[in-house]
């Protein structure tokens, strides 16, 4: 899980070219996710869930990150990710829960609820990183 920290380079990441899609079944939880981002200058578009998602991602090319929820219907964020990882290995990808009981995803998770500060590291550190 990912801690909040004090600025460093990370913080020289350019935001307004960065998209961030949003996965999240509760609306206020995502609502509430979009926001943040987008004050924090990303472009941000959403989804209810990952099938959602998913076409999205089909009609979209310029999607970087993709922060989701990890239980949903339909689809939950640990096979959307799987499903992501396979066929876009570019897009970054961030998990978060409510649920203390969950395995371990090899992607960064986050654990809800979360601020801004926290969220805004997590996607630059994820926008730096190779691979």
């Amino acid at each position: 899980m990912l801690a909040e920290r004090p600025k460093d380079a990370l913080d020289d990441i350019d935001p307004v070219r960065t998209v961030v899609l949003v996965v999240e079944d509760e609306a206020l939880i995502r609502l509430n996710a979009c926001d943040m981002l987008s004050d924090m200058g990303f472009e941000v578009v959403d989804a209810a869930d990952g099938i959602e998602a998913l076409e999205l991602l089909e009609a979209r090319r310029d999607i970087d990150l993709i922060f989701s929820d990890c239980r949903m219907p339909r689809m939950t964020g640990p096979d959307l990710a799987r499903a992501v990882a396979g066929r876009w290995p570019r897009l970054k990808i961030i998990l978060t829960t409510a649920y203390q009981e969950i395995e371990t995803p090899p992607w960064p998770l986050i654990p809800k609820p979360y601020n801004a500060r926290t969220l805004e590291y997590a996607v630059r550190r994820a926008i730096a990183t190779e691979g």
